[in-house]
């Protein structure tokens, strides 16, 4: 036993460096347009406390850009997880873990608890496990509780390679171009009903699938141009 946790946390250790280098190498090697340029980092160095919200497919260009600004993630507690909080943590991020399905109430709890100026989080809200591109009421319920907007952000890609996973996750293909946008913040009120939830719920999804649309109408007007 004390031999197959040994050898379990050496696997994810190099699984941790290996995956945020083809991440950096991956990523690093693409035109990114992003509007607004540098937003999460303005952000956070003005002080302003901000929860990024983006599908799961989309998650391998917003981890390259936000790398090593200490934005905290919320990671499954599924043995996966451990994978992607060894890969994420090396690009710079906190990890807090938890999910829509385990234990995401604590992971939310811890994530509130005394939320201090400059506090950035990124969600994906349809994770994770889905359904695609359908929001998890936890992301509005955080929101509620700690006043903190939420920032839908979207990804066009001009080539990537489609995954068989549930999310059909997207992996860029390198030295292509991705456009990254940023919306305008939600403001969830501090008091909802459970259809008013409901109601948020479907509010940011619509603006994440429309957004979806203009970052892919984006990254195609400057690959002609």
């Amino acid at each position: 036993m004390f031999f197959k946790k040994k050898t379990k946390r050496i696997k994810f250790f190099f699984a941790g460096i290996l995956g945020s280098l083809l991440i950096r190498v991956l990523i690093g090697s693409m035109r990114i347009i992003e509007r607004p340029v540098n937003h999460p980092e303005k952000l956070i160095r003005q002080g302003e406390s901000t929860i990024f919200a983006y599908w799961h497919a989309f998650m391998l260009v917003p981890a390259y850009t936000a790398r090593n600004l200490g934005i905290k993630v919320m990671v499954s507690q599924h043995s996966d997880g451990e994978y992607i909080t060894q890969v994420i943590e090396r690009l710079g991020f906190t990890t807090v873990r938890g999910s829509t399905t385990r234990g995401g109430v604590k992971a939310l709890l811890k994530m509130i608890k005394d939320p201090k100026e400059g506090t950035a989080i990124a969600i994906t809200p349809d994770g994770p496990r889905g359904p695609r591109f359908t929001i998890q009421p936890g992301i509005i319920y955080l929101s509620q509780k700690t006043g903190i907007p939420i920032i839908p952000t979207s990804l066009g890609l001009t080539s990537y390679w489609e995954m068989p996973s549930w999310d059909k996750f997207r992996i860029p293909k390198p030295f292509s171009k991705a456009a990254l946008i940023h919306g305008e913040p939600i403001h969830i009120p501090p008091k909802l009903n459970k259809s008013e939830v409901e109601e948020y719920c479907m509010l940011l999804e619509k603006r994440l699938n429309e957004m979806n649309i203009e970052a892919e109408q984006l990254v195609k007007c400057e690959t002609t141009a």
